[in-house]
């Protein structure tokens, strides 16, 4: 390290996934002074996009602290060749445009040779750059905690989303689009009129219910609420697997919260009710970071972290940092982070992932989809979140398509997801006889990662030490984001959460010099009231005057 850090600030901070950097913004904004460090040279730790060659030579997945929370059972294959030969490409080309004779069927024939796709393994690592890989694939609620964080908080401006613009499910042997909507159910074919009505009368009931409407069903599951309500299998599959985002052993009570959020998300942003982050979910945690630096805090990426300093009561009092120690009231760390000493009674479940690189559309269209598909598994009792990612989401490059799979884990993750796969893509052993439309696997990469939502995390762990969960089987982060808070209030009580943060046109720098400037600020207060602060309320908050903090130019030059 060649510049030396502060020695003492209000909090550290080790690690830069999700409620790390939300903790981080949070204590910044309040002017907190607050250190976020990290072994790693890239944002995100768990939560992080990598390129496809980092991925293929298992690069920057290996964590440090402990080993309890490191991806397990990876594994990756390539189903296309490494290379080409030029020769062998054009062999049967030049042959034939020697062949003075050749008929015009041939002709295009051979245009159809050179205008196919072919994908090697030397040409996608050639764009691996073009490649953001989600190692913990998320979507928002449009109306989720995490959506209505950005927007109050005003660090939406940091980041872009892209809506999802289809829901599909896998049912009666094929993939079927999930009508979301009234429209959406009045316009499908293949739902009949008697089944829109059931459906729309359900949906209706579910969002409007009182408690007396489930009264009965408190110790049974949503499905044979379903079933006793005498619904054909097509709206019990349609409810159920998709806009309950339950299986068949889900409890009543919470397979209908997950309608409400699913229906109550509809409408704001797009036909369905699910965000997705532009460039990888990996830029998530950036959009914190990057409000942490601006209201003063400090980062240091690929720091060696030599240890932590804890008193004779066990509490923490500073951080090894090169040959620095760094003193702070509060260490807050993802759990990958820790001791062992402080995770040793952490239970820790798994998600079988998968992550698969196609040459084409699960479900072809005429224009590319960002596609969400809920997969049942195993006659419906477990469900397989399916999300596929086109070029423009800015996570890979024209004509391939990104397909993150994930599951509770049962055995390995390749068994785990072989159903699912099997419907999906192309079959490994190709039979010339018969035409597969399905597209090709051309990369997957499994492995298993560790979920500790259900853990008790204040077990083990000193009073002024927090530990922050990482990535978890949920579609969204709103988890995350309750925990970043929890973690948040019990150092800071009594403290607003991550208050609204003024946009560049409302800081006013220094003090007023003359009524002109008095003026001017008048005017441009008036023109910020009119920004809209979600997409069905016109007003606006009062509108807050600070004189803009003195910024480590260092650190903010590193988060941007």
């Amino acid at each position: 390290m060649d510049y030396e850090l502060p020695t003492e600030f209000d909090i550290i901070i080790v690690g830069t996934g999700i409620v790390e950097s939300v903790v981080s913004a949070a204590a910044s904004r309040i002017g907190k002074t607050v250190l976020h460090i990290d072994s790693q040279d890239y944002y995100g730790g768990p939560w992080a996009s990598f390129s496809l060659e980092q991925l293929n030579d298992g690069e920057s997945l290996i964590q440090i602290g402990n080993s309890l929370f490191d991806l397990k059972y990876t594994s990756q294959k390539w189903n296309i060749p490494e290379k080409i030969e030029s020769k062998n490409l054009t062999e049967n080309i030049s042959d034939q445009n020697n062949d003075g004779n050749k008929s015009d069927d041939v002709k295009e024939a051979d245009n159809g040779v050179e205008a196919e796709e072919i994908w090697t393994q030397e040409r996608l690592l050639k764009e691996s750059r073009r490649f953001n890989i989600d190692i913990a694939p998320k979507l928002q609620f449009a109306r989720g905690d995490f959506v209505e964080l950005l927007i109050s908080s005003n660090i939406a401006r940091y980041s872009e989303y892209r809506s999802v613009s289809r829901v599909l499910t896998w049912l009666n042997g094929q993939l079927e689009v999930v009508p979301c909507s009234r429209s959406d159910v009045f316009s499908n074919p293949k739902v009949s009129v008697i089944e829109k009505r059931m459906l729309m009368k359900l949906l209706s009931g579910c969002m409007d219910s009182e408690e007396n409407e489930f009264m009965g069903y408190e110790n049974k599951t949503f499905h044979t609420y379903l079933k006793d309500k005498k619904l054909t299998d097509n709206v019990v599959h349609y409810v159920l697997y998709a806009i309950a985002m339950s299986t068949t052993d889900t409890p009543c009570s919470e397979a209908v919260g997950n309608i409400k959020r699913f229906l109550g998300s509809l409408g704001r942003f797009g036909k369905t009710p699910f965000l997705y982050s532009m460039y990888g979910s990996g830029e998530l945690s950036q959009a914190f970071c990057r409000l942490s630096a601006v209201f003063g805090g400090v980062y240091a990426l690929n720091q060696h972290l030599g240890g932590f300093i804890f008193d004779s009561e066990n509490k923490f009092k500073g951080l090894v940092c090169g040959k620095q120690i760094i003193k702070s009231s509060h260490l807050v760390m993802g759990i990958e982070k820790s001791p062992p000493q402080f995770v040793k009674s952490v239970e820790i479940s798994y998600i079988s992932r998968g992550i698969f690189i196609a040459n084409g559309s699960i479900m072809e269209s005429e224009k590319e989809h960002l596609t969400l598909l809920f997969y049942p598994l195993k006659g419906g009792q477990r469900l397989c979140n399916v999300i596929e990612l086109g070029t423009l989401t800015g996570t890979c490059p024209k004509g391939i398509y990104i397909v993150h799979m994930f599951t509770k884990q049962i055995n390995t993750p390749k068994e785990d997801l072989e159903e699912c796969v099997s419907k999906l893509f192309q079959s490994e052993k190709e039979d010339s006889d018969v035409k597969d439309n399905r597209p090709q696997v051309l990369w997957s990469f499994y492995y298993s990662a560790p979920d500790i939502s259900n853990a008790d995390l204040r077990q083990n762990v000193p009073e002024n030490v927090f530990l922050c969960p990482g990535p978890d089987c949920d579609l969204d982060i709103d988890f995350s984001i309750k925990k970043a808070k929890e973690i948040f209030n019990s150092i800071y009580p009594d403290v607003e959460f991550l208050p609204r943060a003024p946009d560049p046109e409302e800081i006013i720098i220094g003090e007023d010099a003359n009524e002109d400037d008095h003026e001017e600020e008048n005017t441009v207060q008036s023109e910020a009231e009119k920004v809209t602060l979600n997409p069905e309320e016109k007003e606006s908050k009062p509108e807050e005057k600070i004189v803009e903090p003195e910024i480590d130019k260092n650190a903010q030059g590193d988060v941007n």
